[in-house]
């Protein structure tokens, strides 16, 4: 059956590591689907993505970001292809799987539908840490050098030194102070750290997480709990799920909205059931 496919990459990214892992795609697709055509949009992405029957896209997490809003109604199946720092939503689909177990799964194109998240009308596929993460976040330089979760470590550790806890509200909730506020669609962010380690991404629900103050001399003992997955059981954090939820904070604060950064002191949240479909590995 003839597929037309539209390969997708981060004008940003077109590293030679890029190119040569791209080009090993090509090669193995002409052999193997040959009556598959390929388009490759590494400068400018197309306007409308309706003359193709799949969307290829090789970035990282903040790719990733850039393509579901970029393309908010893509009802095109989706590959993800792993070309970035932390790869975050890459792993919740594909896991530590090799390349080459990784193109097989796209090339027999199961499709299942995932939700993303909206925060404030953006989109996200992992989550929004709202406060340190944003922080966090424009410490890049670290992260972007030394990728994954060493760079986070780098970024993060001043950070966690010198931040102040603040207050929210939600709900019926007033003035509750918090060191940590975040809402998920998936598992992890900061390449590896698993914030979420029980978050599906097809149950229809955000996960939400709030941990009390956290006294500065504790803050860097749970930071390699938290980065394993191991507080869920503490009783400094909570979670729940929500399919909305409103977060009023008592200052302007950062938020990390996968990889990207969102200011403000009003965060509006809702799920997206189901939002795009993805090409994944069958069970």
């Amino acid at each position: 059956m003839r597929s037309k496919i539209a390969f997708l990459i981060n004008p940003l990214k077109r590293t030679v590591a890029i190119a040569n892992y791209f080009s090993w795609v090509m090669e193995v697709v002409k052999v193997e689907k040959t009556d598959w055509e390929i388009q490759l949009f590494a400068k400018e992405w197309p306007a409308q993505l309706g003359d193709f029957d799949q969307v290829w896209v090789m970035g990282g997490d903040g790719t990733f970001n850039y393509f579901v809003n970029h393309y908010p109604d893509c009802d095109k199946p989706i590959a993800l292809f792993k070309g970035g720092t932390g790869n975050d939503f890459y792993w919740k689909l594909y896991g530590n799987r090799s390349r080459r177990a990784h193109l097989d799964a796209v090339l027999a194109g199961h499709v299942e539908a995932f939700d993303a998240g909206s925060c404030n009308g953006q989109i996200f596929l992992n989550g929004v840490g709202i406060g340190i993460e944003g922080e966090v976040l424009k410490s890049m330089d670290a992260i972007r050098y030394f990728k994954g979760g060493l760079g986070y470590y780098l970024a993060a550790i001043p950070n966690l030194l010198k931040f102040k806890t603040y207050s929210i509200s939600y709900g019926k909730t007033v003035g509750r102070e918090v060191f940590l506020c975040m809402v998920f669609n998936s598992s992890r962010a900061g390449g590896g750290f698993h914030f979420f380690p029980k978050a599906s991404v097809q149950d229809g629900l955000l996960d939400v997480l709030f941990c009390q103050p956290i006294p500065v001399w504790k803050r860097l003992y749970y930071m390699p709990i938290i980065q394993s997955g191991k507080h869920v059981n503490l009783p400094i954090v909570e979670f729940s799920k929500e399919k909305k939820i409103v977060i009023k904070t008592s200052r302007e604060l950062s938020a990390q909205v996968d990889g990207e950064v969102q200011t403000s002191d009003v965060f509006d949240f809702c799920v997206l059931p189901a939002k795009f479909k993805f090409i994944v590995p069958s069970l």
